[in-house]
């Protein structure tokens, strides 16, 4: 099986999420990529901290009870990634190291502020990535994806679907995405739609045939890849590459490759 794995917050299980030691983790994990989330500080310089959309609590991420978007980068700096020695990244951190390692880099922006995508662009082209870089949100964010084309025709898009009775290729052909990823965070709701209808897997087929990628996730257990590999989607997005690496072992030595 051909089965790409991409690190869901640079593989957020394994070590501080959107950190530098995170996308290290990643790499030596065998991660085919990294996601990152970006925010902007209120001197609006991109940094890789999750948060709710358009929301500027970071308490969570770091312990700080200021909001972002009260903060600028000098201050910010100062901050550690909870539970963590790791500092804040900024997004240039995340760029430069998949441009030293060449190494796919999905970009999330997490607020609808104008001013996002064109910092987001400008700083792929300075690290010279576009072809590494993809633009990723979910569907009912799609103008976000429109936008980034718009502003760089040659970028990748990546649109997160939770509906499992949506039209998958309409969805991505309205917006020419590049990806469509099945998402979900602990129950699969696309597998029970599938058992009734068979209508997953069919449009997963769909896709493939008009040459789009299709991916799921957030991949946690063993049920989960083998519902997926059953399906034909051959991209993971997961908190954790060896453990999901050793399903998908078990599963090849139980099934043939």
């Amino acid at each position: 099986m051909n089965i790409q794995l991409f690190a869901h917050r640079g593989g957020m299980a394994r070590a501080p999420e959107n950190t530098l030691t995170s996308f290290q983790q990643a790499l030596t994990d065998g991660a085919d990529g990294f996601e990152i989330d970006v925010c902007l500080t209120k001197d609006k310089q991109p940094v890789l901290i999750h948060v709710d959309f358009n929301q500027d609590d970071i308490h969570e991420v770091t312990g700080c009870t200021t909001p972002l978007n009260e903060l600028n980068w000098d201050e910010v700096q100062q901050l550690k990634v909870k539970a963590s020695n790791e500092p804040v990244a900024h997004l240039d951190d995340g760029l430069r190291f998949a441009s030293e390692n060449q190494i796919p880099c999905f970009v999330e922006p997490k607020t609808d502020t104008p001013e996002i995508l064109p910092i987001i662009i400008e700083r792929v082209h300075y690290f010279d990535i576009v072809h590494l870089t993809s633009i990723l949100t979910f569907y009912h964010r799609k103008q976000l994806l429109v936008d980034a084309k718009r502003l760089e025709p040659k970028l990748r898009t990546s649109a997160i679907l939770i509906n499992p009775l949506a039209n998958f290729l309409k969805a991505a052909t309205e917006i020419d995405a590049n990806r469509i990823i099945l998402g979900w965070d602990k129950i699969n709701h696309f597998r029970i739609c599938n058992a009734i209808t068979r209508s997953v897997s069919r449009q997963v087929d769909k896709l493939h045939e008009n040459g789009i990628v299709v991916e799921a996730g957030y991949i946690h257990t063993m049920q989960h890849v083998s519902w997926t590999l059953k399906n034909n989607i051959q991209g993971l997005w997961v908190d954790d590459l060896p453990y999901i690496k050793s399903c998908i072992q078990q599963i090849e030595e139980e099934t043939g490759p």
